[in-house]
């Protein structure tokens, strides 16, 4: 089974690229759902998470509320990032692994990882190969303020807390670019696809 990792800054529009490929019948792991099922009340994450961060970043029903968390932890800097990971990142593999363990049961012959932090270890190590979606700073900021419904200074802090543009080329040799149309970008997935056959 071939096994394709998606990552790329946020607002770059990874979920584009994985939509392509899912209709090009590959089975998707999408990471991001995964965190959210993983922090849930009753998960050994949430756990984790709250005694890190305090029952500030808890809503009326005592459920994790992501825009509380996500504002702490980006506005804090990179130790907190660091804390957030370690609460949160063998979870979301040991359940990556479930999937892609499911993919190889029923056959699949492509399997994609959609995660933004794939590029963190151990995730990249489930991945044959590695796809960088990039986009321009201003289209990435327009995107995260739209999609997260954020003011510019918490947009810019989302990406100010991530990997740097040179971090994600100098691991990842593959680099799609979806700063324009859907069309240019399936025409790039198309092409890459066809070069591994």
């Amino acid at each position: 089974m071939r096994m394709i990792g998606i990552t790329g800054g946020t607002g770059s529009g990874k979920s584009v690229v994985t939509a392509l490929l899912a209709e090009q019948g590959a089975f998707v792991v999408d990471a991001d759902a995964i965190s959210h099922q993983v922090i849930e009340k009753g998960e050994e994450a949430y756990r984790r998470l709250v005694e890190a961060f305090g029952v500030e970043i808890l809503d009326e029903n005592g459920e994790i509320a992501r825009k509380k968390l996500g504002a702490k932890v980006f506005q804090g800097g990179e130790e907190l990032v660091q804390t957030l990971n370690a609460c949160t990142h063998p979870v979301i593999y040991e359940r990556m692994e479930q999937a892609l363990a499911q993919a190889r049961e029923e056959g699949y012959p492509l399997a994609v990882i959609d995660a933004p932090l794939l590029l963190e270890a151990p995730f990249c190590d489930l991945c044959d190969e590695i796809w960088v979606v990039s986009a321009t700073k201003e289209v990435r900021l327009k995107r995260i303020m739209e999609r997260d419904g954020i003011d510019q200074d918490h947009a810019l802090g989302r990406m100010r807390a991530q990997r740097d543009w040179e971090s994600y080329c100098k691991t990842a040799p593959v680099v799609i670019d979806n700063s324009t149309t859907v069309e240019e970008v399936k025409r790039q997935v198309m092409q890459l696809l066809a070069q591994k056959k």
